[in-house]
């Protein structure tokens, strides 16, 4: 953690996440199972980090259930495991 504001410091830090989304049909409890090659894929935007922030109320928690209204979870067995691991991870951090 003590390497990010020195990274920061040389130029904006960005993400590009890649989605697969499922077709109709598609399994959606398996996580393990991957969709099929040559499948379509969706980079939804990128995430640029362009200073850093700290101090009351800075703190950020990522919960992967917890979801936007007219966004349901997909039969992943595994959201609740993650949604703990994110709360440990967090707790550790903080």
């Amino acid at each position: 953690m003590t390497e990010r504001p020195a990274r920061r410091a040389r130029a904006p830090v960005a993400f590009s996440p890649v989605a697969h989304p499922a077709n109709p049909g598609d399994p959606t409890k398996n996580p393990a199972q991957p969709r099929p090659a040559g499948r379509k894929t969706v980079t939804p935007g990128t995430l640029t980090i362009t200073r850093m922030v700290s101090g009351p109320g800075s703190a950020l928690l990522f919960l992967p259930g917890h979801l936007p209204h007219g966004i349901e979870p997909s039969g992943d067995k595994l959201i609740d495991t993650r949604v703990q691991a994110c709360a440990v991870s967090f707790g550790r951090r903080h």
